[in-house]
């Protein structure tokens, strides 16, 4: 269906169990990074603002000189959707579906894609014939929370093949995920997760059962473990991927330990998991950054070789920044064991519209000897403009008297009437029309604040105030003259 270049899991496709745990560890990191980042302008908009979606993306495999995916989205009123500069690594750097899962892949809750109908076109891999291949259904409440999601495939077009249903609390945390396999016209369900949180409304542990000869068992366990600035720095699941019981005792079978940089930016990965006998180290992953952007230029993979005892070169990958901030041509190398050198992969040149979204991104597969003239895959955005007429924060501010003065402002932005105790921790985070972070500030409150924003470009930025549990306080836009 989608191409996805993850490089390692052609290296380990001979062993099963191995290329699961690569394919659970692409996931952890992509949920790591949409953690640690905040670049959704298209989210954050306010009313009466007018602001592009995405509402169609076609794939076109210049090998074969068809298409080879495209996908057709339909929103209600003020949903909106965001491009994720992060991963870059295919085409679908709009993602659909997001789950906020470490252990299991199936509940979507915080998509950046807020849309009601997804409709999907694909070649089959057998046939090589392009035609339709799903269409998706998403519920939201009140508060952006998807609370439900069906799936329907092209051999069942009337029954929905998948459905997922979701639970939350008033902190809109999910509480509960529900998956169910849709068998002969009855919802069979086939797993069950349930989410608790600890005093400061993070994340603390998930317990995953599986519906099983009548009976629900417990299948998988992960525990969250975080620093004081609330930074995710160790994941720790528990499951047993050889018992057919479901009965046995869970074994601890992957590890993750995180570190970030002074932007709270997703820094380094060192996971481990369980060869059988013990938990051994397993991949290694380091991001590097540009100045203070959220998303990172540079990515560097190592997998652990138990046999040599040293951590092989895997992957790299280095964006460069247009003079917008974007990043606009993406470079991928593997490694060559018997060079001993990275050698090239890919390469993807990404255009923007007047808008700062993605129009078109041309990628280009490495020959052994150079990159090819024309592209061999190319991928299109289609956009519409909508006017946002509702308030589109995912969480709504809960004062109305917090002053965030002079607007527009040339340098410095006063912040007062913040409704906190003296002395409680306040984050304040400014980010550019883009999507960019370009400060983020961790102060220990004492009645206001003043920031400074001389060395901003001229134009429109968004300030987001947090408290220490990471509730948003106060959302606005300001102008930088």
């Amino acid at each position: 269906m989608v191409r996805v270049v993850i490089l390692f899991l052609a290296l380990m496709s001979f062993n099963t169990s191995i290329a699961q745990k690569a394919k659970k560890h692409a996931q952890i990191i992509s949920a790591l990074q949409q953690r640690a980042s905040s670049h959704a302008p298209a989210m954050r908009t306010t009313s009466g603002v007018s602001t592009e979606r995405i509402i169609a993306q076609s794939i076109t495999d210049h090998t074969l000189g068809t298409l080879s995916d495209s996908i057709n989205l339909k929103y209600r009123p003020n949903m909106g959707s965001t491009y994720d500069y992060n991963t870059m690594l295919y085409p679908y750097n709009y993602p659909y579906s997001t789950s906020p899962m470490f252990n299991y892949a199936g509940i979507f809750t915080k998509p950046q894609v807020l849309f009601d109908t997804l409709m999907h076109w694909a070649t089959n891999p057998n046939t090589l014939v392009y035609g339709y291949y799903e269409t998706d259904y998403a519920g939201y409440d009140a508060n952006r929370n998807t609370i439900s999601y069906a799936q329907i495939n092209v051999d069942s077009s009337f029954e929905p093949n998948m459905l997922y249903s979701n639970s939350f609390n008033i902190a809109n945390n999910i509480t509960m995920g529900n998956w169910y396999n849709w068998v002969a016209g009855v919802a069979d369900s086939a797993f069950r997760q349930y989410f608790m949180y600890d005093s400061l409304g993070l994340l603390a542990e998930d317990s995953v059962y599986e519906y099983h000869a009548g009976t629900w068992h417990i299948v998988s366990k992960t525990y969250y473990t975080y620093n004081d600035l609330d930074e995710l720095i160790q994941i720790d699941n528990y499951a047993n991927d050889t018992d057919s019981t479901l009965t046995l005792p869970l074994i601890e079978q992957l590890k993750y330990v995180n570190t970030y940089d002074s932007h709270y930016r997703l820094y380094t990965v060192a996971s481990s998991f369980f060869d059988g006998t013990a938990l051994t180290p397993y991949i290694r992953d380091t991001f590097g950054y540009s100045g203070a952007y959220t998303y990172h230029n540079s990515w560097k993979e190592y997998q652990y070789d138990p046999i040599n005892g040293y951590w092989a070169p895997m992957f790299n990958m280095t964006k460069l920044v247009n003079g917008l901030g974007l990043p606009d041509t993406v470079y991928v190398q593997g490694f060559d064991s018997l060079l001993n050198a990275w050698v090239p992969q890919t390469m993807d040149v990404v255009t923007y519209d007047a808008a700062n979204n993605p129009d078109t991104l041309q990628d280009y597969e490495y020959n052994f000897t150079s990159y090819p003239s024309s592209p061999s895959f190319t991928t299109v955005y289609y956009y519409e403009t909508y006017l946002v007429t509702l308030a589109s924060n995912n969480v709504t501010a809960t004062k109305d008297e917090v002053k965030v003065y002079p607007n527009p402002v040339t340098s410095s932005l006063n912040i007062s009437h913040l409704n906190v105790p003296s002395n409680s921790s306040v984050t304040v985070t400014l980010t550019n029309v883009s999507g960019q972070m370009v400060s983020r500030e961790l102060m220990q409150w004492q009645g206001s604040t003043q920031l400074s924003v001389a060395g901003l470009l001229p134009g429109l930025y968004f300030v987001m105030i947090q408290d220490g549990r990471g509730n948003v306080l106060h959302r606005q836009s300001v102008v930088k003259q």
